[in-house]
């Protein structure tokens, strides 16, 4: 069997010896590669976004919370790469809110008020803390929140060098969202099911 040179945009032919035929794939292969063209079309389209990616990550990080009032899960990102992560609830090695009961909740303590009266730490906190620990560097990162930071929280990020976060529920905190604008930190409000998203400056964004 001898190949033929083919020339610019014309795709090499190879024929038998005899010139009588030409060496050509079946029908049958031809159509599966069609196919699973369509499939991997079909598959890009349902390929979620970074936002995406991180607040469904964030969502199951929090399903590990053991607060409570409210689940919340927190990631710190930079350069699409996940640095820490962390969850609301008490700290390492002491009793559980699930087991002692919410001191909150038997003071009567409304949300986003008198953060020093909680066992837990926030997840923004435990994410942090866990990236100290360890010794990695956050300044200039991107924090996904299931919820919208407090005021404590939004001062650490702020001082930590967050210049962005993502987040998707609300929280009752009016101060938090003062602060980040005067830092001049991005917030972008994800938008759930929908997967709606819009970016604002904090001064955008309506006060609660």
């Amino acid at each position: 069997m001898r190949s033929k040179t083919c020339g610019d945009g014309e795709a090499p032919e190879k024929t038998f010896a005899s010139g009588k035929g030409v060496d050509r794939p079946p029908e049958g292969a031809v159509q599966q590669r069609v196919s699973s063209g369509l499939q991997e079309t079909s598959a890009a389209a349902s390929r979620p976004d970074w936002d995406e990616y991180f607040m469904e990550i964030a969502r199951v990080v929090a399903s590990r919370s053991t607060c409570l009032r409210r689940s919340v899960g927190a990631l710190i990102v930079k350069d699409t790469r996940i640095l820490a992560s962390g969850y609301n609830g008490a700290p390492a090695g002491l009793r559980h809110c699930l087991e002692t009961g919410c001191l909150r909740e038997e003071r009567g303590v409304p949300a986003g008020e008198r953060h020093e009266l909680c066992r837990g730490l926030h997840a923004e906190q435990n994410a942090l803390i866990q990236a100290a620990v360890y010794g990695i560097a956050i300044q200039g990162a991107v924090y996904y929140v299931t919820h919208q930071p407090c005021a404590l929280c939004a001062k650490i990020m702020i001082n930590a060098g967050i210049r962005k976060v993502v987040f998707q529920g609300d929280y009752p905190d009016p101060l938090a969202l003062k602060l980040f604008e005067e830092a001049e930190v991005v917030l972008v409000r994800f938008g759930g099911s929908s997967c709606a998203k819009k970016e604002h400056r904090f001064a955008e964004i309506e006060q609660p």
